[in-house]
């Protein structure tokens, strides 16, 4: 019987050593299919990259060829989780080591396909060029137009969630959506119901895209809620008043 016990112990170990092993092979292999999407988005956005030996950081280059180091990371959504990461990018100005820019996706699944991967690449560096096109960056002679025409003023209304709720949707409308400026307080604000009046140079349509992953990545399903969009108006609605956002169970 010791034998054995030992016998299943020594299995239960290498199996665990493996799979640690196999996930960290997968990672490096997502982060490769990364780095790909990025690099081939900069270029798209007419921004020069160079890639550093064999890790997961390139250099990218403004119109006067000053050089900024834009690194990518998978952070883990929750210390114990291995299947749920959040791609992130940074940008340092490599004369100074000053940061220039942070953006993050949604949550992302370690199984997920190239086409999620290459979507997510899309957002992160949209998010980044618009930063750093604030900080006074350029990357082209275009760019020397930037940015206040595009401001754009979207009345949100978020109906029938509770507070936590309406602060959680707001907070990552605030810290993650790309384009966004400012946002300010409106209207009558009640149990079910908070007015915000959302400042971007993002789309509406681009918004709502956001928004419904955002809610999906809160656990809700699309019975639970629906977005309805007007000329400058959106309605955020919960339909399930049973269901709340898993931050908000308390």
């Amino acid at each position: 019987m010791i034998k054995y016990f030992v016998k299943i112990c020594v299995i239960i170990f290498l199996s665990i050593i493996l799979n640690q092993k196999s996930f960290s092979s997968d990672l490096s292999q997502i982060k490769q299919n990364f780095l790909i999407f990025l690099e081939k988005e900069f270029l798209m956005n007419n921004i020069k990259t160079k890639k550093i030996n064999q890790g997961f950081d390139l250099i990218i280059y403004d119109i006067n060829n000053n050089e900024y180091l834009a690194s990518f990371e998978l952070l883990n959504k929750n210390i114990n989780q291995e299947w749920f990461l959040i791609p992130t990018i940074k940008i340092i100005r490599l004369n100074d080591n000053v940061s220039l820019g942070l953006s993050r996706s949604l949550t992302f699944e370690k199984n997920s396909n190239l086409i999620e991967i290459e979507n997510i690449s899309k957002l992160l560096i949209t998010s980044i060029i618009d930063q750093m096109n604030k900080n006074n960056i350029k990357f082209k002679v275009t760019d020397q137009q930037y940015i206040d025409k595009k401001e754009k003023k979207i009345d949100i209304n978020i109906n029938y969630f509770n507070s936590c709720e309406a602060n959680q949707i707001i907070e990552v409308m605030e810290k993650d959506f790309p384009g966004f400026i400012h946002l300010e307080s409106q209207g009558l604000n009640t149990k079910s119901k908070v007015q915000i009046a959302y400042f971007t140079t993002s789309t509406k349509f681009k918004i709502k895209k956001w928004l419904d992953l955002t809610i999906q990545d809160f656990n809700f399903s699309l019975d639970d809620y629906f977005i309805k969009l007007y000329k400058s108006r959106m309605d955020i609605t919960k339909i399930n008043k049973l269901k709340k956002l898993y931050l908000c169970e308390k």
